[in-house]
């Protein structure tokens, strides 16, 4: 008899405990803390007082306010007891920690459910996968020289020298010159101080920015500094052009040569600005894995010759020895090329030259 109730009890509750699995995003920087609700519910009209829930999660972040059960390579292991009343809904906060760069996921989650006897157990797998990203963006390292970056094309940021000027912006007048536009003279002011007045307007330029990411090494490098250490370096200063940009009002696009399934075969940021473009590209670079499939910088560089260049600047971070040709024809097209040389400590953005690039 006591078997019978512990299979029905089992079966019972076993169809009527869920998982909540929402969409969702936790973003942090390393050493960033945030909060992350998993909430599960009893549906049956029975009480659940023998359950434990089972799950891993990468290691690139940490839970702090509960032990791992098991460290592995490249994940940790919880456990945690609960129980149910009837109808119940059972959200259990923790607090999570950015460890290192990446895209943390919740690899495997399981409810173990005992009957009130303890003596039957059934394991409940979830077999969908589960929607909780946790995304660790990278470190933010300083790049010198970006600050040198002023091109000047028609646009909206006011500047002290430009070719050209902003006509819905009056900054104010200056006495009328023989060859003056009419639509520019100021009749207010004309009439305010008896003299014909031309208006000055505020003058702008406009800049964009191409930012190439390429993320095969030059073996001489790799041997000095480390392939995994190169590569978080890359993407850390890559990080800070990135904000950069936006702090100045920047367009800027982020071409990345790995492999992806889409209309471009290779990581692609089209073209944006503000806050919210940097959330993406910040998650891109989150997202960017040593072990991804790399394809050679040439490629990328064959269909981005075929469109047309509208970026004032394009900088290039990673080896350019392989593709050395490539550029030197951008720079005969007289495209603004820059390059960040990364050394132990430090980044520097210098004008690409045929000579820097060949020493």
């Amino acid at each position: 008899m006591s078997s019978f109730l512990s299979i029905y009890y089992i079966h019972k509750v076993s169809r009527k405990l869920f998982y909540a699995n929402e969409k969702e995003k936790v973003r942090l920087f390393p050493e960033d803390e945030a909060a992350w609700n998993m909430t599960l519910t009893n549906y049956s009209k029975l009480p659940v007082f023998n359950s434990r829930v089972r799950f891993l999660v990468n290691n690139n972040i940490v839970l702090q306010n509960i032990n791992p059960t098991d460290e592995r390579k490249n994940a940790n292991e919880y456990i945690l007891p609960l129980s149910f009343f009837p109808g119940e809904e059972k959200s259990m906060t923790f607090e999570v920690m950015g460890l290192k760069r990446g895209v943390a996921k919740i690899l495997n989650l399981e409810v173990h459910v005992s009957d009130l006897l303890s003596l039957a157990t059934v394991k409940m797998i979830n077999d969908r996968l589960v929607q909780t990203e946790f995304i660790v963006y990278p470190t933010i390292l300083p790049v010198s020289g970006v600050e040198d970056l002023i091109k000047f094309r028609q646009g909206t940021r006011p500047v002290q020298s430009s070719l050209y000027e902003d006509h819905t912006s009056v900054v104010g007048t200056r006495d009328y010159l023989p060859g003056d536009s009419f639509q520019r003279i100021h009749w207010k002011a004309s009439a305010r101080m008896e003299e014909m007045q031309t208006k000055l307007h505020e003058k702008t330029v406009s800049q964009s920015w191409t930012i190439l990411l390429n993320v095969v090494m030059d073996s001489e490098e790799v041997a000095r500094v480390g392939e995994s250490e190169l590569l978080e370096k890359q993407i850390s200063h890559t990080a800070f052009l990135c904000q950069y940009a936006v702090q100045h009002h920047i367009p800027f696009e982020i071409f990345v040569n790995i492999k992806t399934m889409g209309r471009l075969p290779f990581m692609h940021l089209e073209m944006g600005e503000g806050k919210s473009h940097l959330v993406k590209a910040l998650e891109l670079l989150a997202r960017l894995n040593i072990n991804s499939i790399r394809m050679p910088m040439f490629r990328v560089l064959t269909l981005f010759n075929r469109q047309q260049v509208d970026s004032t600047v394009v900088i290039l971070v990673g080896d350019d020895k392989s593709d050395v040709a490539y550029y030197y024809q951008w720079l005969k097209q007289g495209i603004d090329l820059h390059k960040v040389y990364i050394d132990a400590d430090t980044a520097k953005l210098e004008q690409y030259t045929a000579r820097r690039s060949i020493s």
